[in-house]
């Protein structure tokens, strides 16, 4: 494909990774848009998604550059392990291919930065798949505080928290593959839908701790109870941590607390992200939101009235294929550009690399990226 932005009448699709993100939620959805063509997929265990090549009757590869080379493709959407996101992505847009990745985009800032010159230089749709911007929950949250109902706001609490879900896969388990455990798993998400929430504050400086309490612990992992002798025994070694947090300091004297457990002694699963006010407050809470504020003086908590939406999921599929055929250069909103989605990338490394040196960790963004944010 050349490197120009002429938008194509049918959007030809392919898939480097078929596991369980892409077999249920993006290839059913992208099916489902008329001017989208569900051309091939690429992954290195055809007999594992046998059952899905069955179904879609996609050009199968085992190797992605050999899908990219014959192809043709319009767009990719990358569901590899996250250590693969960066080198794939990078190659589908040097090839001419729009990208939707998976989070996180990259597992170091220097790739999400790699990532996004990529996207510029070819004229390519980069996003990122954090689809909690499309909760419409999230959405009207992001609305009370841009629009000034809370006021100044100085401190955001996030958790995504759970008891005992510790994944299965080596993939999740092996930093060689994921670069950590749950923050780059679940944490990333929580970060980045109170990022866009709040309007992309600029962030300098993080503090940040991990811990491995059960590497070794089997009841902790996710689907407890199985018998251990079956074949769903986890038996794939980890050498990622269970328990990740962090302090970030943003411009304007602006605090974020971010914690991120697979597996921990709580009463409960939680996942809330309450993001604190001069005038008011949000609360987000398993993709429910409240607004706290005051009322002559008295303290008032009002829930919007958010109504059914279509699948978070399916919005995300729509908006990457809209932008494609529209000739967009960028993931349009809500949907996270590439821009957008190094900023999680940049605080989650400073939460790694604080937990290893024990000090905090200064954020340093290129001068491009705070350019194109309007910092």
């Amino acid at each position: 494909m050349s490197s120009g932005s002429v938008a194509p009448q049918v959007v030809r699709v392919g898939f480097v990774g078929c596991g369980g993100i892409v077999q249920g939620a993006h290839a059913p959805n992208l099916a489902q848009i008329p001017n989208v063509k569900l051309a091939a997929c690429a992954d290195v265990d055809k007999a594992r998604v046998a059952e899905f090549l069955e179904k879609f009757k996609l050009n199968f590869y085992t190797d992605y550059k050999e899908m990219l080379a014959k192809e043709a493709l319009d767009a990719v959407v990358i569901a590899t392990p996250n250590a693969l996101h960066a080198p794939v992505a990078i190659d589908a847009l040097e090839n001419g291919a729009h990208v939707l990745t998976e989070k996180p985009m990259a597992i170091s800032l220097d790739e999400a930065v790699r990532m996004v010159e990529a996207a510029r230089r070819r004229q390519r749709v980069l996003m990122v798949g954090h689809h909690m911007r499309f909760e419409r929950s999230v959405q009207v949250g992001r609305k009370f505080i841009t629009n000034g109902r809370l006021g100044k706001i100085y401190h955001i609490r996030a958790l995504h928290l759970r008891r005992r879900g510790i994944p299965s896969t080596v993939t999740f388990l092996q930093r060689k593959y994921s670069g950590g455990g749950p923050m780059w798993d679940i944490g990333v998400h929580t970060i980045d839908a109170t990022m866009f929430m709040t309007n992309f504050p600029k962030p300098v400086s993080v503090v940040g701790k991990v811990y491995s309490a059960f590497p070794d612990k089997a009841y902790m992992r996710m689907n407890y109870p199985v018998p251990m002798t079956s074949q769903f025994a986890y038996t794939a070694p980890m050498d990622v941590e269970d328990f990740a947090m962090g302090l970030v300091k943003f411009e304007g004297d602006l605090t974020m607390y971010i914690e991120a457990t697979w597996a921990t002694y709580i009463k409960e699963d939680r996942h809330e992200v309450a993001i604190m006010g001069t005038e008011g407050g949000i609360h987000y809470e398993g993709g429910s939101l409240s607004y706290i504020h005051s009322v002559d003086e008295e303290f008032i908590t009002s829930t919007p009235l958010i109504g059914q939406q279509q699948s978070a999921y399916a919005q995300e599929d729509r908006a990457f294929i809209d932008a494609i055929t529209k000739g967009a250069s960028k993931a349009p909103y809500p949907a996270c550009t590439g821009e957008q989605g190094l900023l999680d990338v940049a605080i989650i490394e400073a939460i790694y690399k604080s937990a290893e040196s024990g000090r905090e960790e200064r954020i340093s963004i290129p001068q491009s990226i705070l350019d194109s944010m309007g910092w």
